[in-house]
C-alpha cells in the first residue's frame, strides 16, 4: 500500500473565495478519502468535507503513486454520483488537467470512494 495525496480546489459562489483543500489517499480499494481539518490531511482526518457556501469544484490534483487504486468516484451526502475520476488524468505534474465544474450544494457532506 502506498498512500498518497493531492488537494480539491473549489471556488464559493457567492463570495468567489478559493477553497484548497487537501486530500489524503489510502490507496485502498472501497476505502474514503480524508480531507484536512486543520493540521493536514492524514489516515485519522475526516472522512468529508463541507463548505460554508455553494462550490464549484475547479480542479482535483493528485501526486502519482498509487498502486492498489485508480480511480475515486464522488459521493454527496453518502449518495453515490456519477461522477469518477481516474487518477492519471488528474496528476499534479499535468498542465493539461481537465477543468472541472462540479457543483455542490451549501452544508453538502462531500466525499470521495477509492476504487480500484
Amino acid at each position: 500500500m502506498a498512500a498518497f495525496y493531492g488537494v480539491l480546489v473549489a471556488r464559493g459562489t457567492k463570495s468567489g473565495k478559493t477553497y484548497s483543500v487537501d486530500m489524503y489517499f489510502s490507496d485502498t480499494a472501497n476505502d474514503n478519502v480524508h480531507f484536512d481539518a486543520g493540521a493536514g490531511a492524514s489516515a485519522t482526518s475526516p472522512e468529508f468535507k463541507t463548505f460554508p457556501e455553494p462550490v464549484i469544484i475547479e480542479d482535483i490534483a493528485l501526486q502519482s503513486g498509487a498502486t492498489n487504486t485508480t480511480k475515486m468516484r464522488l459521493v454527496v451526502n453518502g449518495v453515490p454520483q456519477p461522477d469518477v475520476f481516474r487518477y492519471s488524468v488528474h496528476l499534479e505534474t499535468l498542465n493539461n488537467r481537465p477543468k472541472l465544474n462540479i457543483g455542490i450544494r451549501e452544508g453538502s457532506m462531500l466525499s470521495f470512494l477509492q476504487l480500484a
